[in-house]
């Protein structure tokens, strides 16, 4: 499941009509501790002004010569991060949520920041798996083929009751970091799954993402790790792309490689043991 505004949206929308003044408009955001009021004509949204519009106009001028006609909005179905994308694109502070054409809340970027924090892992300062679902589910809708690598650190628990819990949390910042150097930004997309696991989405081409993996598997053996503990990853890949004859539901599809990718670092766990 991709984190949507949905949950953090401010449902209660204090709005204002065209023909109230500025000052009524001041007045109502000093009141209720807002930045910005939509503007409702006949229920109709028509426009924002914000805090910014209020300064730069007359009290006595009329909100429609002061609004912003130019309006943002975005489905309350939306990820964080395509919030995110709009925010930046338009260098606004806030996005109207709008759905069956009539606004049902605001988001301000404050909001959605404290949220997006929430999805960094506290420790690598990684992504955590929402963002590669969401990165997964974009990358298949625009057309692109993807693959998915799931590393998983043998033996980690072994190594946590070993030499303990400092050293296991080193180890895997230093993993972060490994796999932050090999990626590449144009291509690839990383993250902290859960515990000793990573995953990255990639629109690599499969003969460079196999080449990706041993190189990942290479560094890994000749790095001298903390405490001189042994440290070696199980590697899985999975394919996945759009199907545009039967419709396949694409989040179905971004969970289906995710899934196949894990199963395939646990199998690849599993023969190394037994070999």
């Amino acid at each position: 499941m991709i984190r949507s505004i949905k949950k953090i949206m401010t449902n209660e929308l204090v709005t204002i009509s065209p023909d109230h003044s500025v000052r009524k408009a001041i007045e109502m955001m000093e009141n209720y501790k807002i930045g910005c009021l939509p503007v409702l004509e006949n229920s109709q949204l028509v426009g924002l002004i914000t805090s910014r519009d209020v300064r730069s106009n007359h009290p006595n001028r009329i909100v429609a010569d002061a609004m912003s006609k130019k309006i943002i909005t975005i489905s309350p179905n939306c990820s964080l991060w395509e919030a995110e994308k709009l925010l930046n694109q338009y260098c606004i502070e806030h996005l109207i949520i709008v759905s069956d054409n009539s606004p049902v809340g605001i988001i301000t970027k404050a909001q959605l920041y404290m949220e997006l924090g929430k999805c960094i892992d506290p420790l690598t300062g990684l992504n955590t798996a929402d963002f590669i679902r969401y990165k997964a589910f974009e990358l298949l809708q625009q057309g692109n083929e993807i693959s998915i690598i799931f590393c998983d650190v043998d033996n980690f628990g072994a190594i946590n009751k070993a030499h303990g819990h400092i050293i296991g949390d080193k180890i895997l910042c230093e993993v972060a970091q490994i796999l932050i150097g090999l990626i590449d930004a144009n291509t690839d997309y990383l993250c902290r799954y859960a515990g000793d696991e990573f995953s990255i989405v990639t629109t690599r081409h499969l003969d460079t993402v196999m080449d990706l993996t041993t190189r990942i598997s290479d560094v890994f053996t000749k790095r001298n790790w903390p405490s001189d503990v042994k440290v070696t990853l199980s590697s899985g890949i999975a394919r996945g792309q759009r199907d545009t004859c039967n419709g396949t539901d694409l989040m179905k599809t971004v969970n289906n490689v995710i899934n196949q990718a894990s199963l395939a670092s646990t199998k690849a766990k599993r023969e190394k043991v037994i070999s």
